[in-house]
């Protein structure tokens, strides 16, 4: 335990050097003002959407320039070389990647009390960013492995955002209706964005369970096939 929050201290020493933490803090900040600028309804209905980006689109961009910028400095290799094992310092990084998640949803959460008098379910709020980020954090760290360099990334991530999203979009458009609406939430963005937005309606029991599912789903069976096995060999790689 000593070795993983020593650890997590220098990930977050590393976020606020390479500027993400600020980066992200600032994009929070971004949400807290249209939320505040907002009348209530539009406010409960931006919210989902809002945590869509923080969690989903922001979590994997945030991860791959902390991942990138870690490993030009060969900062990983060294950690290689220290009495530490690898499943230490993944957990340290996944957990410094969830903290800026939970700040987040502390802040617009705070923000829809404050300006709003809007109180919801906190504890659900927070395993509801906690899962989602958990999974595009392995979805990101997927993506990276099969990525050349941050450019490439970039090509990959943009695709993959375009297909995760197209649920969302889909169901705004109203081309999937209610009935089919379970297909929708096979998507891991459109799972956040129906759990956020089951903490101000009543929403379906079922598509609820499926959601924390299908988010409980994806980081359990990357984490361990996938990002474990290949993190070290990419980490190392030239």
């Amino acid at each position: 335990m000593k070795k993983l929050l020593i650890l997590l201290r220098g990930d977050i020493i590393r976020l606020f050097k390479y500027k993400i933490m600020w980066f992200s803090l600032a994009f929070s900040f971004m949400w807290v003002l249209i939320l505040a600028l907002s009348q209530e309804i539009e406010a409960k209905a931006l919210m989902p959407m809002l945590m869509v980006m923080d969690t989903g689109v922001m979590a994997i961009i945030l991860l791959a320039s902390s991942f990138y910028y870690e490993k030009q400095e060969n900062t990983i290799k060294s950690l290689f070389v220290s009495p530490v094992l690898l499943v230490q310092i993944l957990g340290a990084k996944i957990i410094a990647s969830l903290l800026m998640s939970i700040a987040s949803i502390l802040l617009i959460s705070l923000t829809m009390l404050i300006v709003h008098g809007v109180v919801i379910n906190y504890l659900l709020a927070i395993m509801y960013v906690f899962l989602p980020t958990l999974a595009h954090i392995a979805i990101g760290y997927v993506i990276v492995f099969y990525s050349a360099d941050f450019a490439s990334f970039l090509m990959k991530y943009m695709a993959v955002v375009l297909v995760l999203m197209l649920p969302t979009l889909l169901v705004f458009l109203g081309l999937i209706d209610a009935s089919s609406e379970y297909f929708a939430i096979i998507s891991p963005s459109y799972a956040i964005q129906y759990l956020i937005g089951s903490l101000f309606e009543k929403k379906d029991i079922w598509k609820i369970v499926i959601g924390v599912c299908v988010l409980t789903a994806v980081p359990a069976a990357l984490f361990p096939f996938v990002v474990y096995p290949k993190y070290k060999a990419y980490a190392i790689k030239g």
